[in-house]
């Protein structure tokens, strides 16, 4: 086992390590240059990841410029790949900052001769913010708790792009170089990291896969790199930007501060640093960098506000058992149930998506650089089809709260002045569902996964029957890669069938996973593949809630009656 004392003896000698190896080969522009041009000579690709911070501008420009070097000196450079993720709920600076640079580059480009490709890709629908959250599929980030948002937003979103832009390098006889703006200096962490990566400035490494990467300003310090592009803005580099709105916005995160100031300071800050993340996000108690923005220019960024009031309102309500659903999501091998706090509840849900959709509006009205969309028509019928299945309101009804937000009945999240502090997950106990439970059917309306009238027409154009692993019986669907919301079927549902739809079926006597059936059968909705059984399994156990009464919004202390077995631990919060 290694001791605290061998841990940062191996910390201070990878500093030293860094420190002389910047000082030796890797702290000036032209050793960066130098590097990529020889893999450039050699006939690599390259992939550059781009966030619009200052490492990845840096390394964009380290990039470009070795490339018109390359041409310039009556050589041909394989093309080069940039790619970004939006996440779909960027601050929306940070997302109109890394779109303009994004254009520049692509002017630059062109007028150097260099080949360039821009790919931006984003989040699966299913994974994104609102059907995600308000979809009551997951929670959001907290300061306290999993933070899995990096990793579907950002992780996935770049790998599906690095897959396709490996599909398109295939052609080329030396393999592709995924250029990152990595620094060793950030964080005792990343030193360490890092160097167990064997990560290198002067020459390639190689990632788990075997893929080939470089990382040009991995022994750069903040001060080099802010000088490197002061020196570009300058006019001292030739350069694809004057980086002028990126020193702006660092100003402006750390309150108007000396950008290189700013930015030591905001680098000191907790994991996913909000002076450049997202604007739901949740995994910093306070965005100290957004309010200091607001604070330093309310004209100019006001139209943070109602983001940033949307934000604080869901970080603050983390330990408000209340507003927390207590119906699990699984029946154990013994046939029950836990009544335990869960993700949001359907009424904490459906005030998200009154809250969300009237922030949006005020941050568009209010003049954002970018339009905040993080509630679109396909994230819209994506919650209203995850309500559906899991009957958590009547049918339609996140079309209903909608139709009623834009006939002008609006609701800001509210300020929590004193939030509710922390304290244990309250576990409630069991309730016993047992084995058979999904078998209370009729051959007139059987559960699950199935349309009795689309059935009628299977031999024309609705769709047959099959049998899945566990013998349920379940409609034969066309299925897509991933889940998926046709924005024009959904458009058209709105216009003419919502109206309709909801005065024949938003009410307490019918089945609440109607909607989910009649967005299938419309082809407004279309699962992702191998998504049916589970969406079967899903519908299966909502109808049998709705048989015991246990859909929608419940009530803890009704569950706790019900339950077989309770929780000895949890008796005294129901004293």
């Amino acid at each position: 086992m290694m001791h605290s004392d061998d841990l940062f003896s191996d910390v201070g000698m990878i500093h030293d390590e860094c420190v002389e190896r910047s000082i030796d080969q890797a702290g000036s522009a032209k050793a960066a240059v130098d590097v990529l041009r020889r893999i450039m000579d050699e006939g690599h690709p390259l992939q550059l990841q781009f966030s619009g911070g200052k490492d990845s501008s840096a390394c964009a420009n380290l990039v470009l410029t070795a490339a018109r070097e390359v041409i310039e000196a009556g050589s041909k450079t394989p093309p080069i790949f940039v790619c970004s993720a939006d996440t779909g709920v960027e601050n929306p600076v940070v997302r109109s900052l890394a779109d303009h640079e994004l254009q520049k580059m692509k002017v630059y480009a062109n007028k150097h001769g260099i080949v360039l490709h821009v790919f931006v890709g984003r989040p699966t629908l299913s994974a994104s913010y609102a059907p995600r959250i308000i979809g009551g599929r997951a929670l959001p980030p907290f300061p306290v708790g999993r933070r899995d948002c990096t990793t579907d937003w950002k992780i996935a979103v770049s790998q599906r792009v690095s897959r396709q832009v490996r599909s398109l390098s295939t052609g080329y006889e030396k393999p592709l170089v995924t250029v990152i703006g990595t620094r060793a200096s950030e964080s005792q962490a990343r030193m360490i990291n890092t160097a167990k990566r064997k990560e290198r400035a002067d020459g390639l490494w190689f990632g788990p896969d075997g893929d080939a990467r470089l990382s040009p300003v991995l022994h750069w310090s903040t001060d080099q790199v802010w000088e490197y592009l002061g020196e570009c803005a300058a006019g001292l580099h030739e350069s694809y930007s004057d980086f002028a709105d990126l020193i702006e916005f660092y100003s402006a995160a750390a309150g108007g501060e000396c950008v290189v100031v700013a930015d030591m300071r905001q680098g000191q800050g907790s994991p996913c640093g909000a002076r450049s993340g997202c604007w739901v996000c949740g995994a910093v108690q306070n965005d100290t960098s957004v309010e200091n923005m607001i604070q330093s220019d309310p004209a100019q960024y006001g139209y943070l506000e109602p983001l940033l009031r949307f934000r604080n309102f869901v970080v603050n309500s983390q330990w408000d058992w209340s507003l927390r659903n207590y119906l699990g999501r699984t029946i154990d091998e013994d046939g029950y149930m836990p009544v335990k706090a869960d993700q949001f509840s359907p009424q904490m849900c459906e005030r998200l998506l009154r809250y969300l959709l009237t922030a949006q509006d005020q941050a568009n009205a209010m003049g954002s650089p970018v339009r905040v969309n993080a509630i679109g028509v396909r994230e819209l019928f994506a919650i209203d089809f995850y309500w559906s299945v899991r009957a958590w309101h009547p049918p339609f009804h996140a079309i209903k709260v909608y139709l009623e937000h834009e006939r002008g009945n609006r609701q800001e999240a509210p300020v929590l002045i004193n939030p509710v502090r922390p304290s244990p997950v309250p576990e409630v106990g069991r309730i016993y569902v047992g084995r058979d439970w999904d078998e209370g059917s009729s051959a007139l309306q059987p559960p699950g996964l199935r349309d009795p009238v689309w059935e009628m027409f299977s031999e024309s154009c609705g769709p047959n029957l099959r049998m899945g692993t566990q013998g349920n019986v379940f409609l034969e669907l066309d299925e897509l890669p991933e889940f998926t919301v046709d924005e024009e079927g959904a458009c058209m549902f709105l216009d003419f069938e919502a109206e309709e739809a909801i005065r024949r079926y938003h009410r307490e006597d019918v089945d609440w996973t109607s909607a989910a059936s009649i967005y299938l059968r419309y082809g407004v909705v279309t699962l992702g593949s191998g998504q049916s059984s589970g969406i079967d399994n899903m519908i299966r156990r909502s109808q049998w809630l709705q048989r015991m009464g246990l859909h929608g919004q419940q009530d803890v202390t009704s569950l706790r009656q019900r339950c077989a077995t309770l929780n000895p631990t949890q008796e005294p919060l129901f004293a």
